[in-house]
């Protein structure tokens, strides 16, 4: 943010970096001396990782940050720092852990997630040629992904296992499966080509983590449109589906009826439908194994028993496939689901449900950037990515789980080009969606940059529809990269306080209790940085995470490291403490 030598800014109650309180050490001093920040923000301490405040800097930038007690965790572009904050005037760095780097930015950007003693690193570069190492583990040639670490030693932490991610590994949610005794990662991609358009979900045994495997694939959306409902019961829940070459295409309005497993009489397999089925009811649909015989074959017993649909269950793993063949005499409608799935509506026979479709725009796959999480009564997942959100259910009441997340909607929104980071309201009534339009390298906060690149959205996470947005209020400079970047909600059921880093216009505190009336109610804006040689040239760098964390709120700044302050304000008064924080996992839900 610009602001002249001259300006007075009373509005906002804002206040110049020398006027700090007495318990400030001098080196958070040093290190806010060219921030503008509102009178309730108070800087208290400061931990140096700096990389050039002039020029583009070498690329080993800070990152995001996790909590586990008393210690916060920094991811940075060639590893990671563990951070002693239990006196927050004075955090200690216990290391700076450089063991992942190779060259100047390959394995970077060093989103993590920590577990008790258990640390997880995204590597979102591929390895070079030759291959690399990170904390001593071997990243095969060309490979992305997870490094697993022991930390229970923070002054020496020893990497356990490498788990590659098909798509690479961008950023990287923690999610406690404590009744399978493991930590499960919703990882996404760092491509967005087709086929990463989802979650990878990897599992990391807490009591053998050198045993993180990669569990599956996780797609962001339904690309053909079909789905298979089922009413009640243990199978209850909307299954994604791939249509059939033959036949007419399950229309919106759909097919219903009971749901009938078939038997064709005929051993080793009566389920597959390639012979007359026996004592089938008229009028079902009729589910059926893959496999002995075409599917033209399985759709045209059915139809001639009486069902009114068929719904084929895949025999591999993985996603369903679509079916070929002709046959103009079929004229009920036909979808395979997945073979997980498959077992699953299986187990919940006997059941009613139905076989549809929804418009093809409404449910396009789109990338994952980042996933929020949220369990307790709410059991939600959402990642941001693309233009718009995706949605999960984790609750077994939807079908849903931790390991195999329920696919609910997938929805664009306007003029979102780059979705980034998506949190929860702690009672799970809102959801706050943020994107980066250019990449968060670009000044898209000036007064002149589209309305739309400069807006936080407030969704319904019931279907996406958008309940009220903030757009940001203080227009930076045409060299200050900015947009919403990370974020968190401060846990209190008095309203609805979001804590947001912003690049170079920095912290950003929102009061949206009311979504459609959302206000600032403090900030600390660092000055603009300067290149050497070219003032108009955009130097990266600013705020990359602002959290709030037990009463305090966390910066992680690119170029100069952690950066702790207070927030004297009646909103976050009484506000609940945790023993540790992954800022994208909200463990529990508040009323």
């Amino acid at each position: 943010m610009r602001l002249s030598g001259r300006r007075v800014v009373l509005s906002f109650a804002v206040v110049l970096a020398f006027a700090l309180p007495l318990a400030a050490s001098a080196s958070v001093r040093d290190a806010v001396s060219s921030f503008t920040y509102t009178k309730n923000m108070h800087p208290l301490g400061f931990s140096e990782r700096a990389v050039p405040l002039t020029g583009t800097g070498s690329g080993n930038f800070n990152s995001d940050l996790a909590f586990w007690g008393r210690t916060a965790y920094q991811g940075t572009y060639e590893g990671f720092r563990i951070i002693d904050i239990s006196a927050p005037a004075n955090p200690v760095e216990v290391i700076n852990f450089t063991g992942c780097v190779q060259g100047t930015t390959t394995g970077n950007q060093g989103d993590l997630v920590v577990w008790n003693n258990i640390l997880v690193r995204s590597w979102n570069s591929p390895a070079p040629a030759s291959g690399a190492v990170c904390g001593g583990v071997a990243t095969p040639a060309f490979q992305e992904g997870l490094h697993v670490f022991d930390i229970s030693d923070p002054t020496n932490p020893v990497g356990l296992a490498f788990v590659a991610t098909p798509c690479g590994s961008h950023t990287a949610t923690g999610v406690p499966d404590l009744a399978s005794n493991r930590l499960l990662i919703y990882n996404n991609p760092s491509s967005a080509a087709p086929g990463c358009e989802g979650i990878d979900i990897v599992q990391v045994p807490i009591a053998n983590p050198s045993a993180a495997s990669y569990l599956r694939f996780e797609p962001s959306g339904n690309p053909f449109g079909l789905f298979v409902r089922i009413d009640a019961g243990s199978a209850a829940g909307t299954y994604g589906a791939v249509g059939a070459a033959f036949g007419p295409a399950p229309s919106e309005a759909g097919v219903s009826g009971s749901v009938s497993l078939v038997n064709d009489g005929t051993a080793p397999n009566t389920a597959d439908g390639c012979e007359a089925f026996v004592g089938f009811p008229a009028g079902a649909i009729a589910l059926v194994d893959r496999g002995n015989c075409t599917f033209t074959v399985k759709a045209s017993r059915a139809q001639a028993a009486g069902a009114v649909a068929v719904i084929v269950v895949s025999n591999v793993p993985g996603p369903p496939a679509s079916m070929g063949g002709t046959d103009p005499t079929i004229t009920i409608p036909s979808v395979m689901v997945s073979l997980a799935d498959g077992n699953t509506i299986k187990a919940g026979l006997p059941a009613t449900g139905r076989v549809f479709s929804t418009p093809a725009p409404a449910n396009p796959e789109r990338s994952c950037h980042d996933t929020g999480v949220i369990l307790g009564d709410v059991m939600m997942a959402v990642c941001a990515g693309g233009n718009g959100v995706s949605a999960w259910s984790l609750d077994p009441a939807d079908g849903g789980s931790l390991a195999d997340p329920k696919f609910l909607y997938s929805r664009p929104i306007p003029g979102v080009t780059i979705g980034h980071s998506a949190a929860f309201t702690w009672d799970g009534e809102v959801l706050i969606f943020g994107h980066e339009p250019g990449g968060g390298g670009e000044a898209q906060c000036q007064a002149t940059s589209p309305e739309v690149n400069r807006t936080l959205f407030f969704l319904d996470p019931e279907n996406g529809e958008t309940v009220g947005t903030f757009i940001h209020p203080r227009p930076q400079g045409s060299t200050e990269n900015c947009t919403w970047h990370n974020y968190d909600v401060v846990p209190t059921d008095k309203g609805y306080i979001l804590v947001s880093g912003s690049y170079q216009s920095g912290i950003s505190v929102v009061d949206f209790t009311d979504p459609a009336n959302a206000k600032e109610i403090a900030f600390a804006d660092p000055a603009p940085l300067v290149h050497p040689t070219d003032p108009n040239a955009i130097v990266g760098g600013g705020d990359w995470s602002s959290y709030w964390y037990n009463g305090r709120i966390y910066e992680s700044d690119m170029k100069r490291g952690l950066i702790i302050w207070d927030l004297s304000d009646k909103a976050v008064a009484g506000a609940r403490k945790f023993d540790h924080l992954n800022p994208q996992t909200q463990e529990t839900s508040l009323p």
